[in-house]
């Protein structure tokens, strides 16, 4: 084998190839298993991190332009960013808990309605099937009683989650403190932690480190801005929806609904999908049709847009964040809906860097000619010369 087909550090070619693979493979595994069981301990430093690279470019606006200390830009940006979503959330929560008073108050005899209704609708089924053999109506009469003892099971898991959601307040009121703090040193350090992670490198190895790094903070913003824009969007159909329908509580439920399409199994129709079929078996047609039609909606405008949204955010082509999205989801569950594109942006961004080297092509071989032979004349080495 020639000196050619090695390369720096004396591996061949074929070998070297298989080396990178197993390298990705690796890399790729140990990235997953950090995400399963190291993050979780690490949530709020996670989240600064997050933060830090979201408010980077004001805070570097705030420093070039008005010559402002990069300590005094972070915290002003912190306090400007946190009072603004602090005053959303009091404004939200505000709304929300009016409403749940109200809802509160009335569960009780809205529950009853609920239970007439269902057990109305099963002596009526009950009622139609009974000249029917008599396996068929205990099969019937079991299937309707299974499904109501799961409604039963379900309010009760609803009301558990509410539950332990306020239990884990306190929890989450840590975390955001945490996270808030870790927030400011990592925003008003970040040359002097990212010098000190590249001097932990290899001297070949920094440029492309920091080439990868770039490539992947910049998709990654794009991809959390993505994400804010579709949840966004659809918190607004959501909410112009009920209210242009009349319900009561739209606030409320278009929160929830709204805010449940961060999940991409969930999504809003896990509540206005149930609530549509009560509403037709209410009577109440124009509402649950209404509630049918506002699912289909959304449904159709998420399918659609998101990976074109993200895409273009992150520079992806739709199908592979499609892909990626999937793969994701399948793998990590939720966790997989941000994990999943955020994997492909830095394979992207590792391959664009050229720290994955090309594959060789092998030399072309010379086509057989597969015409008559040549004169002798013409022949290479045969033949005289002309004058």
């Amino acid at each position: 084998m020639n000196r050619g087909e090695r390369d720096a550090g004396g591996l061949p070619q074929g070998w070297r190839h298989v080396a990178t693979g197993i390298a990705w493979i690796v890399g790729l595994v140990g990235f997953y298993l950090l995400l399963k069981y190291a993050v979780p301990y690490f949530l709020p430093f996670v989240l600064a991190f997050c933060i830090a690279v979201l408010i980077d470019p004001t805070v570097d606006g705030l420093e070039d332009r008005l010559r402002m200390p990069r300590g005094w830009a972070v915290a002003v940006t912190l306090v400007f960013f946190f009072g603004l979503a602090l005053g959303l959330v009091l404004f939200g929560v505000g709304a929300v808990v009016i409403q749940v008073g109200q809802l509160a108050a009335e569960l009780p005899s809205h529950y009853d309605d609920i239970v007439t209704v269902m057990e109305g609708l099963i002596e009526r089924v009950t009622a139609a099937v009974r000249g029917l053999p008599a396996d068929f109506v205990d099969t019937v009469e079991s299937t309707l009683q299974s499904g109501l003892q799961s409604f039963y099971l379900g309010l009760q898991a609803v009301l558990r989650a509410l539950v332990k959601g306020l239990a884990g307040l306190p929890s989450a009121f840590l975390v955001v403190a945490v996270a808030l703090v870790a927030t400011f040193f990592i925003s008003r350090d970040k040359v002097l932690i990212r010098d000190f992670l590249l001097s932990l490198l290899p001297s070949g190895y920094r440029d492309t480190v920091a080439r990868v790094n770039r490539d992947v903070v910049r998709s990654a913003v794009g991809l959390v801005k993505a994400q804010l824009t579709l949840v966004g969007i659809t918190l607004v159909i959501t909410m112009t929806g009920l209210l242009i329908l009349g319900v009561k509580y739209a606030w409320i439920v278009g929160l929830v609904a709204g805010l449940l399409d961060v999940l991409p199994i969930v999504g809003p129709a896990t509540v206005l999908v149930p609530w549509a079929a009560y509403c037709l078996i209410d009577g109440n047609a124009a509402l649950g049709v209404g509630l049918l039609v506002l699912v289909s909606g959304i449904t159709v405008f998420r399918q659609f847009m998101e990976p074109r949204v993200i895409g273009e955010r992150i520079g992806l082509h739709p199908l592979l964040t499609l892909v990626a999205l999937y793969l994701g989801i399948r793998l990590l569950g939720v966790a997989g809906l941000v994990v999943g594109p955020l994997v492909a942006i830095v394979i992207k961004a590792v391959i664009k860097s050229g720290a994955v080297p090309p594959r060789p092509h092998a030399p072309r071989r010379r086509e057989r000619s597969t015409g008559p032979p040549a004169p002798p004349g013409d022949r290479a080495g045969g033949g005289s010369v002309e004058a």
